[in-house]
């Protein structure tokens, strides 16, 4: 499968600085920035296939600092990372004022993402790694598709477990501060099995397999923290009245309803269906150091 280059990242994880033309493309996908005669600019990633992305990974490597310290990063962007049917903010439009309006992005519509550019820092290689069809169909390097199958596969057992547990609550909201403070504990417990694996970018960058079980399952790791994160502020604005909401019978319903849309809406996404039987289902206990 070849690479998907381009002189830009694209990642939801860390937030990095570097510099990219403003005509980065590829057959699939071309790069877009806010304004380019401004400072630092934020990216927006555009689809250019014929058909409809979910997800796609993307890795930057810089050249080395004074003290020969090479730094990389890596990171991706799911429609499979938020309960919402939307996928992505309403809000967010290309430079042009293109809206993505599904909860996959179609030909001609843009995602912004968590990368700003100026042309101050210095030039480090760019390059977008895998990108994930609705359809089920992929392009890029092996190990990038495989590190995007290995984050979902976190967030869909992260969201079976709450949306189980969730279940058993008492529907009177009575539980709402416990179901809290288990979040909380089971988010803690999740990045700490997320460190065993001592994740740095680099290793989905490597060629070497050696590296690529402890690369997946911290991805796995990531997608089960990811879902912690989102129910952690989610009760947390219901136990503070912040959302608007009164009861906390009420507040726990809206909680079930958005963890079982959760549910539903990787259970029945075709590209998840496909990948599962391209490349093995990670559980979070496959260590092969």
């Amino acid at each position: 499968m070849s690479k998907l280059r381009a002189r830009a990242v694209l990642f939801c994880f860390p937030f990095i600085v570097g510099w990219l033309p403003l005509a980065a493309q590829s057959s699939s996908y071309h790069l877009e920035l806010d304004d380019p005669t401004a400072g630092p600019q934020q990216v927006i990633f555009v689809s250019d296939s014929e058909k409809s992305v979910d997800a796609f990974a993307a890795s930057q490597q810089c050249p080395g600092d004074p003290n020969g310290t090479r730094s990389a990063t890596y990171g991706n962007h799911d429609i499979l990372g938020s309960p919402f049917l939307t996928g992505v903010s309403s809000d967010k439009r290309c430079a042009d004022g293109r809206l993505a309006r599904g909860p996959v992005l179609k030909t001609g519509e843009c995602w912004e993402t968590a990368l700003f550019v100026s042309p101050q820092k210095r030039d480090c290689q760019n390059e977008v790694t895998a990108i994930i069809f609705s359809d089920g169909s992929f392009e890029g390097e092996d190990t990038a598709v495989r590190g995007l199958k290995a984050h979902r596969d976190g967030l869909a057992a992260g969201v079976q477990f709450w949306a189980a547990k969730i279940g058993q609550e008492k529907p009177d909201g009575s539980t709402l501060l416990a179901l809290f403070n288990e979040v909380e504990r089971s988010k803690a417990e999740d990045q700490k099995k997320q460190r065993e694996y001592h994740y740095q970018p680099r290793l989905m960058l490597e060629k070497d397999e050696s590296v690529l079980p402890q690369a997946l399952l911290w991805l796995y790791w990531s997608g089960r923290v990811q879902v912690d994160t989102n129910l952690e502020l989610r009760l947390n604005g219901f136990i503070k009245g912040s959302s608007g909401v009164k009861t906390a019978s009420e507040a726990l319903r809206k909680i079930a309803d958005e963890i079982d849309q959760w549910k539903t809406k990787i259970d029945s996404n075709p590209a998840q269906q496909k990948l599962d039987t391209a490349f093995p289902q990670l559980t979070g206990s496959e260590d092969k150091r």
